[in-house]
């Protein structure tokens, strides 16, 4: 089986229009991501003055960190079924997507000085 690469990954999401298309493009998947978009479990950080922005997704058991530039995502569904090729996505780099062009998604801002203490928080398996 053919390992998944980033930019297969990438590709994949930017055909994502509406939750629709995530549907006909990612199956079963789509419809769980389109439940965490509802209801508003995905958060943008915007960390002050830098401007760097950290995409999370909270998920069933803890909030996952997306990274959009590679497609990528640190739940276990992204390493066990995407990165072996089983999947195109997981539903939480699904949800992002769904949610940024929806633009139905929270904004938190933080200062810079918090930004290595909350990514060592989402990063922990806790």
């Amino acid at each position: 089986m053919k390992k998944t690469d980033y930019r297969d990954i990438l590709h994949s999401l930017e055909q994502v229009k509406d939750p629709a298309t995530a549907h006909k493009i990612f199956g079963p998947r789509a419809y769980e991501a389109w439940q965490s978009v509802k209801e508003r479990q995905v958060k943008k950080y915007i960390f002050k003055p830098s401007g760097k922005v950290q995409w999370i997704v909270v998920g069933k058991q803890r909030e996952y960190l997306i990274y959009e530039k590679v497609g990528f995502c640190s739940c276990d569904d992204f390493f066990f079924e995407v990165m072996e090729g089983k999947a195109l996505a997981c539903q939480h780099l699904i949800a992002w997507k769904l949610a940024e062009i929806l633009n139905m998604y929270d904004t938190v801002e933080e200062d810079d000085e918090l930004f290595d203490s909350l990514l060592e928080e989402w990063k922990s398996p806790n």
